[in-house]
């Protein structure tokens, strides 16, 4: 069990840099990307950003932030400490120019689908067994 931890994390950090490099053409970083995918169903306040993306709450708001700047989401208020964030036509755009470009280089990657699926069980496992400590803060 250790090792597949431990393994989890090296490749976590080798799909992170990876995914920095892929992604900067568009001015996105691993973190920039997932906010837009999860707002590509619809608007949700910060904290729901921060839950699905399992980040802190104060991460997300820097980085929604630096997205309103680029004009890639708005934000609105919904009541005195709520933050609605959704993407405006521009984020919507980036974000499909940048998923295709993410899709073609994981084309690339064979795997056998018995292994993805193994590999699936085993990550979903570990995901359920640590829950307290994925949480955001």
């Amino acid at each position: 069990m250790k090792a597949l931890i431990y393994q989890i994390i090296a490749v976590a950090g080798t799909i992170e840099a990876a995914g920095t490099r892929i992604l900067k053409p568009f001015g996105l970083t691993p973190m920039t990307f997932n906010i837009l995918n999860v707002l590509k169903e619809g608007p949700l306040s910060q904290r729901e950003i921060s839950d699905q993306i399992i980040v802190a709450a104060s991460s997300v708001t820097f980085q929604v932030k630096q997205l309103q700047k680029k004009g890639l989401i708005k934000r609105r208020r919904s009541d005195a400490r709520t933050w609605h964030v959704s993407l405006t036509p521009l984020g919507a755009e980036t974000r499909l120019k940048a998923e295709k470009r993410m899709d073609q280089i994981i084309d690339q990657i064979r795997i056998d689908p018995g292994l993805i699926a193994n590999a699936g069980a085993a990550l979903k496992a570990v995901q359920e067994r640590f829950p307290r400590y994925a949480q955001a803060e």
